[in-house]
């Protein structure tokens, strides 16, 4: 593909910016607004340099872009490690849906399969991309641009020719005058590997950058191949229908069983001969999340193998798989009220809120996959599951999930129920207003464990970076620094100090 020089020239330059921006930011932890601010700035260089080179972006990629860009702003206001992973990860995917290119106008009407073409070719092209944009659409001008390919080649034998004399010259002065010395010596006191350090993160990420930039906006597209299902993974309605059968048969066995403790609850788990809430509950709740997203893969992997030769076979297959969904229906039911036994007897974790919220996510898209691919819109069903899954992803950011934790087993600690003290000192920051509030609820060494834990993190600590500054740690840093007074009268009740 002829691509101006200028052009790769400007991706080239935009690169290297995000680069050298990448190494003043990110190498600084814990993540906050430093990383909000670069995530921000890749997601604006790509809109921008698409409308630059008048590379127009497929339809729907605002949507994308609005969530990526809510995502990264997220990690400049909440403190939990997991929440900072999922919005790492839906910044830095949303940026690639919004580029990919998958031969269609409309990143609405892409499929999954596509999309993870998609996403494969960005990897290559971030691989790769960098060099052939420097070797083939920089250095390899035409015509009246040969003046500008030999620019670059007459630069380097110029310094390479006026790098000796410098040294001669500025050795010899530095000889003759103690001031110019001193500067000489001030200027080139530099350590060597810290450089070093800095030339690897801002050529590595420029290097990356380059090539998804050149992938995304100026490359040849590359379309994924079209007959994949037709040349050997086509499946009758016999086959897909008894699979389809024998997984509804299932289904229901399991709901039937499970109908006397969807309405008897926690009275029916009891009375249940070597039947433990933990044995119930954790038991079944993990496994139960994991069968509603199998389910889905199953009915959109069937859906898409299915031959639809005849509206009898289409029927047949909505019918099966509508009895599918309406059975999911019931085992999620019974997911959730597992949940809601186990938290009101052991209180409420990570682990379990998270998975919770990745059995909303679930049943939002078993909706959705009603909505799309049973009323025969199969294009719109992959672009409907992401925003679920950036719906989710920033509900939680919302919410707070460690504030959550952190309240309603403080509640119920005050209701006389046991709590973890030791678990509920490890939360993020995001919990620290909550914490403090709650310790009057909690028995006195619970409360010495917390303080001692919010003392210890907060002692000693030295201005913070301006670029690492993050919403929840600030408020958590100055309401133990407004309480400090009473955790430590609470911390040295149980723990005194020598």
């Amino acid at each position: 593909m002829d691509t101006p020089p200028r052009n790769a020239s400007l991706l080239l330059a935009v690169s290297l910016a995000l680069g050298v921006s990448a190494d003043s930011l990110l190498r600084t932890l814990p993540p906050g607004v430093n990383y909000s601010l670069w995530l921000i700035f890749l997601i604006a260089a790509l809109a921008l340099l698409a409308h630059r080179l008048d590379h127009p972006l497929a339809g729907g990629w605002k949507l994308v872009a609005a969530s990526s860009a809510l995502c990264a702003l997220s990690l400049s206001w909440r403190d939990s490690p997991i929440l900072s992973l999922f919005n790492v990860a839906g910044a830095i995917g949303g940026c690639a849906l919004i580029a990919i290119r998958t031969g269609r106008r409309e990143l609405r009407e892409s499929t999954f399969f596509e999309l993870a073409y998609g996403m494969l070719v960005h990897v290559a092209h971030s691989t790769a991309g960098a060099g052939f944009l420097i070797a083939r659409e920089v250095l390899s001008g035409r015509g009246e641009e040969k003046s500008g390919k030999r620019a670059i080649p007459s630069l380097l034998r110029g310094l390479a020719v006026a790098v000796p004399f410098l040294l001669l010259f500025g050795s010899l002065f530095a000889a003759a005058d103690a001031s110019f010395e001193h500067l000489v010596s001030r200027l080139f006191d530099f350590d060597l590997s810290s450089i070093f350090l800095h030339l690897v993160v801002t050529g590595s990420v420029a290097w990356v950058v380059a090539g998804f930039l050149r992938g995304s906006l100026i490359a040849e597209e590359v379309p994924p191949p079209a007959t994949l299902r037709e040349s050997f993974l086509s499946l009758g309605i016999i086959e897909i229908g008894l699979l389809l059968g024998l997984i509804d048969a299932l289904f229901l066995l399991f709901v039937v069983l499970q109908v006397p403790y969807l309405f008897g609850g926690a009275t029916t788990v009891t009375a249940t001969a070597s039947l433990t809430y933990a044995n119930y509950a954790r038991r079944g709740f993990f496994e139960l999340t994991g069968v509603a997203c199998c389910t889905i893969m199953t009915l959109l992997l069937a859906d898409w193998i299915l031959r639809k030769d005849s509206r009898r076979n289409k029927i047949l297959f909505h019918s099966l798989a509508g009895v599918n969904l309406l059975l999911l229906g019931a085992i999620m039911a019974s997911a959730w009220q597992r949940l809601l036994l186990y938290q009101e007897a052991y209180g409420l974790t990570e682990a379990r809120l998270y998975a919770a919220a990745a059995l909303t996510g679930m049943g939002l898209v078993a909706v959705w996959f009603a909505l799309s691919v049973l009323a025969g819109r199969r294009g719109r069903f992959a672009f409907g599951a992401i925003i679920a899954a950036y719906a989710v992803m920033l509900t939680l950011d919302v919410i707070n999930p460690d504030a959550l934790i952190a309240r309603i087993d403080l509640t119920r600690s005050s209701e006389g129920k046991p709590v973890d003290p030791g678990y509920l000192a490890t939360l993020s920051a995001d919990a620290t207003p909550e914490l403090i509030a709650g310790l009057p609820l909690v028995q006195a060494r619970d409360g010495a464990l917390i303080s001692r834990e919010l003392i210890r993190r907060n002692a000693g600590k030295s201005a913070p970076d301006l670029r690492t500054w993050n919403f929840s740690r600030a408020r958590a840093s100055a309401r133990v620094q407004e309480h400090m007074d009473s955790l430590v009268a609470s911390r040295n009740a149980i723990f005194p100090t020598p």
